[in-house]
């Protein structure tokens, strides 16, 4: 089984299932030596069809970071995203906060970023670029998915999934990379699904 140098990992900061995924993804890659790139998606994008925009409340709140996640790379590459992300997640899903502008100021401020990006959020010339970014995965993933969508070196698709409730932790996280690695590496292999059940533990 050859390992993937690399892990192309989508996510929107307001998704709680993606953040458990990406602590896994983050644990896993520090034991493995895999890059993560970082890529933004949009829930909003993925929940609107022509004349029939998505109105959540909480996706909207997640385009905003997103503008703020584009923006940041745009300005600063790709080397600030996994703290940002990190630094976002926490506050919104283990903290259980909602105050979304001050998460993002405390968030860029951890992450080492100019306060001045907080205006990104409402940017909507930033759409563009976070809307090519979704497509993209679902480029690879074909319809009827969500998130997260991760993508093992330079394969040709990306899966939805894996999805958690809890992080695998230690020898358990590797074991179930390995089978994950396994699994969608088969040519014909296309999914895997149950309701989710239970609550989900930060």
């Amino acid at each position: 089984m050859q390992q993937p140098s690399t892990i192309d990992f989508w996510f929107d900061p307001i998704c709680p299932f993606t953040w458990v995924t990406s602590r896994w993804i983050t644990d896993v890659a520090a034991q493995r030596g895999c890059t993560v790139n970082w890529r933004s998606f949009s829930l909003k994008v993925l929940n609107s069809t022509p004349g029939n925009e998505d109105t959540s409340e909480e996706h909207r709140q997640g385009h905003r970071m997103g503008r703020v996640v584009v923006r940041a790379r745009r300005d600063h590459g790709e080397e600030p995203i996994a703290a940002l992300y990190s630094a976002l997640g926490q506050r919104l899903h283990p903290g259980g906060r909602d105050d979304v502008d001050a998460i993002i100021a405390e968030a860029l401020a951890e992450a080492g970023l100019p306060a001045q990006l907080e205006d990104a959020a409402d940017d909507e010339s930033l759409d563009a670029d976070l809307e090519s970014s979704t497509r993209d995965a679902l480029g690879l993933t074909g319809s009827g998915v969500g998130l997260p969508i991760l993508r093992l070196g330079e394969r040709e698709r990306a899966y939805f999934g894996p999805v958690f409730t809890r992080r695998p932790a230690g020898e358990q996280a590797l074991e179930l990379f390995d089978a994950y690695v396994t699994l969608t590496g088969h040519e014909h292999f296309f999914e895997l699904k149950r309701e989710i059940t239970g609550r989900l533990e930060f």
